[in-house]
């Protein structure tokens, strides 16, 4: 199938399946909510969620196996739009889609590390002996609890990138500019992060902040992240401040609260432009993938607004889409 023909096909079903995603006038509804069981119950009457809360008898529902089934959700809207793909294109967003087994080895290593059990560890990175993780995860185990969990999340970040910089070789020559651009903006970022995290709470020195970032970038070259590596946490701050990232920082709230979510705001905005554009290339479905993982994130912070009580004032700080009223946190 040719690239033109591929991409209307698909971007005519990515726009039947954008109408499923949840507005937020659902959020609103949600917020309202009392506990799981009762967003359980909406999204399974209210929502496109039914197709995977149907056969739930959702009354005694716990919050870790509704976020489970959202998953579920998340991976079937995701089959939809494989069919469309073969060869390098097939190969990058079955790709793309390990993100998730990513985030969840990054709980697992997160839950393991705050019981300070370092044998559990151990066992749980030898279980991941036949897989691609475990090359990435075993050298760490002897470093100090403090840095531990920092250097394996960040190694498994970078194999993610380097798995995706890899497939997008096999690409068409406009489509592998345009995924070039689209991960180094997420590159960037996720340097941006990781890098103010070493300076602030870890106190690594700058050589051991340049190996661990991510090459690739799209603003942020070699010689940017060098210069970011050697900054202390002030002159940090001022050069991302005059750079395009600059709302990272240019607010009088909590940075280090907000930062993530800040990150991800920039993220969620930029795909909606491009799945609103509409482009016969690689970038509807790139957006539309994004978004579906933000929707996800979204309802599990919306879990945890409602089971902590917070007003929808406060809890709509969480989000990554922004409701009406929301301020720029």
């Amino acid at each position: 199938m040719g690239n033109e023909r591929r991409f209307a096909a698909l971007n005519t079903k990515i726009r039947v399946l954008k109408g499923n995603l949840l507005t937020n006038e659902d959020f609103i509804h949600l917020f309202d909510k009392k506990n799981v069981v009762e967003i359980a119950e909406y999204l399974k009457e209210s929502t496109n969620y039914n197709v995977v809360l149907k056969d739930i008898n959702i009354k005694n529902i716990h919050r870790r196996d509704l976020e489970k089934l959202l998953k579920e959700y998340i991976v079937l809207q995701y089959k939809k739009l494989l069919y469309y793909f073969t060869d390098d294109y097939r190969k990058l967003f079955e790709t793309i889609f390990i993100r998730y087994e990513i985030e969840d080895l990054k709980l697992h290593l997160r839950n393991l590390s705050r019981k300070e059990d370092i044998n559990e560890l151990n066992k749980f990175v030898e279980s991941l002996k036949e897989t691609i993780y475990y090359p990435v995860l075993k050298p760490y185990l002897t470093e100090e609890d403090r840095r531990l969990l920092f250097y394996m999340e960040m190694n498994l970040d970078r194999l993610y990138f380097s798995l995706l910089r890899k497939y997008s070789m096999g690409l068409n020559k406009k489509d592998s500019l345009l995924f070039k651009e689209f991960l180094g903006k997420n590159i960037d970022l996720l340097n941006l992060e990781w890098i103010y995290r070493g300076i602030k709470f870890y106190k690594l020195i700058p050589e051991e902040l340049i190996n661990y970032t991510i090459q690739d970038g799209h603003e942020f070259k070699y010689k940017d992240i060098k210069s970011l590596c050697y900054s202390n946490e002030r002159q940090f701050k001022e050069k991302v401040l005059n750079s395009k990232y600059s709302f990272l920082f240019d607010t009088k709230q909590d940075i280090d609260l907000y930062m993530e979510r800040r990150i991800e705001r920039y993220l969620y905005f930029q795909s909606l432009e491009l799945l609103r554009k509409g482009k016969l290339d690689i970038t509807v479905s790139l957006a539309y993938i994004h978004l579906l993982e933000y929707e996800m994130r979204d309802l599990f912070s919306t879990i945890e607004v409602v089971k902590y009580g917070l007003s929808f004032e406060e809890g709509k700080k969480y989000l990554i889409r922004k409701i009406e009223g929301s301020d720029d946190r």
